[in-house]
C-alpha cells in the first residue's frame, strides 16, 4: 500500500466513508503497525486541510474512541511497536481525527434522516393515523397522500399534505414551529389540533381549527398571513382565490373515523370528499351547487349509490363517463 493509499484510507475514515468491513480492516492495519512510517505526515496534512471542519464530540462518543485507541496502542510487557514519541505524535493526531469523524458522522446521519421522507397513501375505506417523532399525531382520511420526515430539523417541524384531508393534533413546542404545506398553502402552529383539507384536483383547500392557533401564509406570496381561533376555517378556492374565513361547530365531527359524515357541508365540499374516499373524479360545476348543503353519515359501499341518493336529494343527473369518472349536473 503506497503512502496516497494510506492517506486515502485516513481520510475516508475521518470522513466515515468506510464501509463496516472496510473500518475493521483498517484497525487491523493500525494496530499491526502498517502506517507507522507515514503516520505522522498523513496526519499532518489532513488535519492541515480539514481543521475547520471538526468539531468535538459528545463525551460518550470521546470515551468509544479512547477505549478503541487504547486497545489499538497499548504495547505488550517489554515490547514497543514505535518509539515513544512517535507514539504520543501519532495517538494526539489520530484521537483528533477520531474526535471529528464521530461528530461529523453524527451530523450527517442527522441531516441525512432530516433529508428522509416517509409518504403515506391510505387506501379506499381506510384510515391511516401517524405518530411522528415529536408525539404529534395525523389521521388520515381514505386517499389521503402524506409526507414526513424521519427527523425534524432543529428549529423547525414542516410536513406535506400532498392530496386529501387530514386532522393534526400538534405537541406543542415554543422552539420548533410545526408547518403543514398543502399546494397553494402554509398552515403554521406550536401546540394546537386542526383539519387540513387538499383536494388538488379541484383546486380547493380548507383549513379547520379546533384547538390553539394558526397562522397560514399562501406559498410563493407576499399577501401576509392569515390568523385563525378555535372554531375558525380558511378556505381558498377557484372560485374564492382570495380566501375567505368563516366560523364553523367546534362539534362538527373532524371525520377522525374515517366515516363520510356531514353537518351542514356545502356540498361542493362534500363532493371533494366523497372523491377522494371512493378515489374517482367528480365532475361538476362548484359555482351552480356551492349555495347547496349536505347533512347526514353515509356508508354506501358503492359510489353509484351514494351519488345516486345525493342527486335524488339535489335535483341532479349522473353520469357514467367511465368506471372511474362521473358527470353531476343540474336538472333543467
Amino acid at each position: 500500500m503506497d503512502y496516497l493509499e494510506k492517506k486515502e484510507l485516513f481520510r475516508k475514515f475521518k470522513d466515515r466513508e468506510l464501509t463496516d468491513a472496510e473500518l475493521e480492516e483498517f484497525l487491523n492495519l493500525m494496530q499491526e503497525g502498517a502506517f507507522d512510517a507515514n503516520y505522522d505526515q498523513i496526519m499532518s496534512e489532513l488535519t492541515s486541510e480539514d481543521s475547520d471542519h471538526l468539531t468535538m464530540p459528545n463525551l460518550e462518543s470521546k470515551q468509544k474512541v479512547k477505549e478503541k485507541l487504547l486497545d489499538i496502542i497499548e504495547p505488550a510487557p517489554n515490547t514497543f511497536r514505535f518509539n515513544w514519541l512517535m507514539k504520543a505524535a501519532s495517538i494526539a493526531a489520530i484521537l483528533f481525527l477520531s474526535i471529528g469523524a464521530y461528530r461529523y458522522y453524527e451530523d450527517y446521519q442527522y441531516k441525512k434522516l432530516t433529508q428522509t421522507f416517509v409518504t403515506i397513501s391510505v387506501p379506499q375505506g381506510k384510515i391511516n393515523t401517524v405518530t411522528l417523532q415529536d408525539g404529534t399525531k395525523v389521521t388520515l382520511s381514505p386517499g389521503a397522500i402524506f409526507k414526513y420526515p424521519k427527523a425534524f430539523e432543529q428549529h423547525a417541524r414542516n410536513v406535506e399534505l400532498v392530496k386529501g384531508r387530514g386532522f393534526f393534533d400538534v405537541s406543542k413546542d415554543l422552539t420548533k414551529p410545526f408547518t403543514v404545506t398543502t399546494d397553494k398553502l402554509a398552515t403554521t402552529a406550536l401546540g394546537t389540533s386542526f383539519v387540513v383539507q387538499n383536494f388538488q384536483d379541484y383546486g380547493f383547500e380548507k383549513i379547520s381549527l379546533y384547538t390553539g392557533k394558526v397562522k397560514i401564509m399562501e406559498t410563493g406570496s407576499n399577501k401576509g398571513s392569515v390568523i385563525l381561533w378555535p372554531g375558525q376555517e380558511f378556505e381558498k378556492s377557484e372560485i374564492n382565490n382570495e380566501g375567505l374565513i368563516k366560523t364553523f361547530s367546534l362539534a362538527k365531527d373532524a371525520m377522525t373515523r374515517g366515516n363520510l359524515v356531514f353537518n351542514q357541508d356545502r356540498l361542493d365540499v362534500a363532493l371533494y370528499n366523497i372523491a377522494d374516499y371512493y378515489q374517482v373524479k367528480l365532475q361538476f360545476d362548484a359555482k351552480i351547487i356551492k349555495e347547496e348543503f349536505i347533512n347526514g353519515k353515509f356508508e354506501f359501499k358503492k359510489v353509484e349509490d351514494l351519488l345516486n341518493s345525493i342527486a335524488f336529494t339535489h335535483q341532479l343527473t349522473i353520469k357514467k363517463l367511465n368506471p372511474k369518472t362521473y358527470l353531476l349536473m343540474k336538472k333543467n
